[in-house]
């Protein structure tokens, strides 16, 4: 057998557990107590500041952070797919809490944050294992695979510590990435050949496609007080960001040693003006309303991915 071979058996058979794993704890009352998020206060007493700012580290504007300061400044290919990845993530986590359709912790057990939506998979777990998980994936660092591993565990824990989840949210968060993960390991590469086959503004007008037809018809089947309009907003902006930035920007990355300030300065005017427009939107919208909610994510991501690339090329740096 060759080792192709002994590699896809091994990814296939992960992935495999993992599912079991999951279904398995699904079925295990006790790990749905919160008697676990007593225990981790008890034993990091005092925490809930340190957990509090430790959270946001697997919110969506530290992804977005993430995201762009890859995409501006070291590889667009691997921002690109690590955008893929992530959405992928949150389109398995709406449709996986709305099956399970777990509740979440009373919400007097709640420290200094607010949630929504339903409880089982931990959208924060599952979405850190996947972002973190890919980037060191991509980058091969051991430093950076260290960051991301406590990341990753602190970001549950800070879940289970705030209340918002129960321990059992958070595995089954953990375990969802982790399958992710592994079957982005088995299938990319097939992927970037079958879009490397055919026009890629087919692909990203798919997208699109996709993402309005999956707003609509969640909208109007899933009776959820939060919507799809996130997820949705984020595969429209990234549509329409990428088709327009490839035909009238495809701008590159350019490491000579001159340059680098000014990939810093791309890099830090970029950010600045992405999280001011992600949180004007924000307080101007009603992102109740799925519609209201996936301008915010379509106007931020084609605002990043192309008309400040558009910019920062005609303004050569």
């Amino acid at each position: 057998m060759e080792s192709k071979d002994k590699l896809l058996i091994f990814q296939i058979s992960f992935t495999l557990i993992c599912i079991t794993m999951i279904m398995i704890i699904l079925f295990i009352p006790s790990l749905f107590e919160f008697s676990w998020n007593e225990l981790l206060r008890n034993l990091l007493p005092n925490c809930e500041y340190f957990f509090r700012y430790i959270t946001e580290l697997g919110g969506t504007i530290t992804y977005l952070v993430l995201f762009f300061v890859i995409y501006w400044g070291i590889n667009k290919t691997v921002a690109k797919y690590l955008l893929i990845v992530y959405i992928t993530s949150n389109i398995v986590n709406f449709y996986a809490k709305a099956i399970i359709a777990n509740e979440r912790p009373p919400e007097s057990n709640w420290i200094l944050i607010g949630a929504s939506h339903l409880s089982t998979p931990s959208g924060h777990a599952m979405s850190s294992t996947v972002v973190w998980g890919y980037t060191s994936m991509k980058f091969k660092n051991i430093i950076m695979w260290i960051i991301s591993i406590l990341i990753i565990i602190l970001v549950g824990l800070s879940r289970i510590y705030l209340g918002v989840h129960w321990f059992g949210d958070v595995l089954t968060g953990w375990l969802f990435g982790i399958a992710i993960i592994f079957l982005v390991w088995i299938l990319e590469e097939p992927i970037r050949e079958i879009i490397s086959r055919h026009k890629i503004p087919i692909f990203y007008l798919i997208l699109i496609t996709i993402g309005f037809i999956l707003m609509i018809l969640t909208e109007v089947f899933y009776d959820s007080e939060y919507n799809f309009g996130t997820v949705g907003g984020q595969m429209v902006g990234f549509g329409i960001g990428f088709a327009l930035e490839e035909k009238y920007v495809n701008f590159n990355i350019n490491y000579e040693p001159g340059n680098k300030w000014r990939l810093l300065l791309r890099i830090l005017l970029g950010i600045l003006i992405v999280v001011i427009v992600y949180f004007a939107i924000y307080l101007l919208i009603d992102t109740d309303i799925f519609w209201m909610n996936s301008i915010h994510y379509i106007i931020t991501l084609v605002i990043g991915i192309f008309i400040w690339p558009l910019i920062f090329k005609k303004l050569r740096f």
